[in-house]
């Protein structure tokens, strides 16, 4: 096998551009499963359209979080804002919305339990990319109309290395808020 030194640069360029490749491929989109008790078409079945959508206030001593001390507050904090604003803004394309709950048979009040929060490490993501360092948030949701449960489902969402500049200034999982509400809200259109 001629093993001259063009060919061998040759093979190592090839290389890698093929893992750089694989590696923008590979970890582009990050991961957003969505499941329910009853699929997308039945949701429109169980829900009428509601006049006001209400989103409970979330619990942050519910769910396993990967942080401690003053840091776990800090990130109760801001992920259980994070999650409520975003739930607000993403719902208000359906009917105005608002952080409360109601018995009224034509609004919808949503429920989120967090299940687990993982931070992740924004210096990771950016100094090694791959996904090392990615921010995790899963949750369950449930909505209910005049006091019946009508569906539930859970999201899961992460931010990986192919977030970018972007994600190592977001702290605390705030891009995972945004995604996981916007998941909600496309489950619930009707």
């Amino acid at each position: 096998m001629d093993q001259s030194p063009t060919k061998v640069k040759t093979f190592w360029a090839m290389m890698g551009l093929g893992i750089l490749c694989e590696a923008f491929v590979g970890c582009a989109g990050g991961h957003l499963n969505t499941t329910a008790d009853s699929g997308a078409a039945q949701a429109s079945a169980k829900l009428s359209p509601p006049n006001h959508i209400y989103v409970a206030p979330i619990d942050v001593s519910q769910g396993t979080w990967k942080a401690e001390g003053s840091d776990l507050g800090s990130l109760q904090s801001k992920v259980k804002s994070d999650l409520e604003k975003d739930l607000v803004a993403e719902l208000k394309e359906i009917a105005p919305t608002s952080v409360g709950s109601s018995g009224d048979s034509s609004s919808w009040n949503v429920v989120v339990a967090i299940v687990h929060v993982d931070p992740g490490s924004a210096a990771m993501r950016e100094l090694v990319g791959l996904g090392a360092g990615q921010s995790k948030i899963n949750v369950s949701f449930a909505v209910t109309q005049g006091g019946a449960a009508a569906v539930a489902g859970s999201v899961a969402a992460d931010t990986g290395a192919e977030m970018g500049l972007h994600s190592a200034v977001v702290e605390g999982n705030g891009m995972d808020a945004e995604r996981i509400a916007r998941e909600i809200r496309n489950y619930l259109v009707i």
